[in-house]
C-alpha cells in the first residue's frame, strides 16, 4: 500500500501539534483537553477557514457565556425542570440564530452553540471551584485546539511542503523547458 506524501505530513503535523498540546496542558494543568479536541475538530470540519478564525473565536466565548448564563439560570428553583429548561433552551437558541442573523453576523452559529453545549456538559457534572480559573482554563484549552492543533499543523504543512516540494513529471519539466527557452 502507497501512503501518499499529503497523508504523511498532515498525520505528522497534527501528530507533533497534538504532542505540543499535549506538553502545554499537562504543564499548565489543562485538564479540559476534550474542549480543545472538540474546537479543534469544529474548525477542521468547517474546512480550516482561515478567513473565519477570528469569527469562531468570538462565537467560542459567545457559546461560554451563554453555558454560564444557563447555568446560573437553571439554578433557580423550578427552572431546571423538564418544561421551564426546555423553554429556556428553546428561547436561548432561537436568539442565538436571530442575534446571528441580524446584528451579530459575524458570529459563527455552530461554533456558538458547540462551545454553549460543551461548557454546558463540563459544569453539569463538576463542581467548580474557581470560577475565574475555569473559564480561563476553558477559553485557553478552545483557543489552543484551533489556533495550535489546526492552524500549526497547517504551518507546519505548508513548511514541509516547501522543504519537500513534489517532484515533477518528466513532461511537465520538458514543458517548462520549452517556455522558459
Amino acid at each position: 500500500m502507497k501512503i501518499s506524501k499529503d497523508v504523511w505530513i498532515s498525520s505528522i503535523g497534527v501528530g507533533l501539534t497534538t504532542l505540543i498540546f499535549c506538553l502545554i496542558s499537562g504543564s499548565f494543568h489543562l485538564w479540559m483537553s476534550g474542549a480543545a479536541f472538540i474546537a479543534a475538530s469544529y474548525f477542521f470540519g468547517a474546512g480550516a477557514p482561515m478567513d473565519k478564525v477570528l469569527n469562531i473565536s468570538v462565537s467560542f466565548l459567545f457559546g461560554i457565556a451563554l453555558g454560564c448564563f444557563c447555568l446560573w439560570i437553571i439554578s433557580f428553583p423550578h427552572l431546571g425542570d423538564v418544561i421551564p429548561s426546555s423553554l429556556i433552551f428553546g428561547f436561548l437558541t432561537f436568539l442565538v440564530l436571530f442575534l446571528q442573523g441580524t446584528v451579530l453576523k459575524f458570529a459563527e452559529v455552530p461554533a456558538w452553540l458547540l462551545a454553549w453545549g460543551t461548557t454546558m456538559l463540563i459544569i453539569t457534572n463538576i463542581t467548580i471551584q474557581s470560577w475565574p480559573v475555569f473559564l480561563i482554563q476553558l477559553v485557553v484549552s478552545m483557543y489552543l485546539g484551533v489556533y495550535l492543533i489546526i492552524i500549526g499543523s497547517n504551518y507546519f504543512s505548508k513548511w514541509m511542503y516547501k522543504l519537500f516540494p513534489n517532484k515533477k513529471s518528466e513532461e511537465t519539466s520538458a514543458q517548462e523547458r520549452k517556455r522558459v527557452s
